[in-house]
């Protein structure tokens, strides 16, 4: 029986994954986590076959998130299915091991191809995701500025433009106000930018929130 964990805040979500798998993949094993920490809470109990997780969840998100479900499952699949635009997130996603992306609106036939790919040992790349990093490449050194951000500094872009407190994102990402606020610093550094709405401007202009 094939056993598969989704992580995802938005029950409707959920529930609708889970549909679609149980009727193409049966007999089938779903489980549920509605919170970062909850996925890897579950992921690090037994074996599982294949890890789905939205981007943006609450607790642990992101690539926080695939980077601890790699470390307690390394030889575990993990299909990224999010809202976010392919342009945004893909390339970074994959760089931090995930097996594949697919956005939340495209069909139904490529989440189940998606799905059968990461199953059988292979990755799920749309074309889009594919020129995404043909564009990466050709691009190094010369992109858009928040490409160079480390994976940690991306998700406190994110964070600071959603309009966290510094206070509660060093309370999320376990870490002291002073390093996030530091990290902060390096952030408008590289973006060339000098306050909190600018960095909200940035972010919205890219589609990073």
């Amino acid at each position: 029986m094939v056993k598969i964990l989704i992580g995802d805040d938005h029950a409707v979500f959920r529930r609708g994954t889970k549909d679609v798998l149980q009727e193409h993949f049966a007999p089938l094993d779903v489980h549920e986590a509605k919170t970062g920490w909850e996925m890897v809470t579950l992921a690090s109990q037994g074996k599982w076959d294949a890890f789905i997780m939205d981007v943006t969840m609450p607790g642990k998100s992101g690539t926080d998130l695939l980077e601890h479900l790699r470390t307690v499952q390394p030889a575990t699949p993990i299909l990224v299915y999010s809202m976010h635009s392919d342009e945004s997130y893909a390339v970074r996603m994959i760089q931090s091991g995930a097996s594949g992306y697919l956005n939340k609106a495209t069909g139904l036939d490529d989440l189940i191809g998606a799905v059968r790919s990461i199953l059988s040992g292979g990755e799920f790349i749309t074309p889009a995701v594919a020129r995404c990093l043909i564009e990466r490449m050709r691009t190094k050194g010369n992109g858009r500025p928040h490409e160079a951000l480390s994976n940690r500094e991306f998700q406190i872009l994110r964070m600071v433009a959603q309009g966290e407190s510094l206070k509660q994102i060093a309370q999320e990402l376990c870490l002291s106000a002073n390093t996030v606020s530091t990290y902060r610093t390096r952030i408008l550094q590289k973006l060339k930018l000098h306050t909190n709405a600018e960095l909200t401007r940035y972010a919205l202009e890219h589609s990073l929130i």
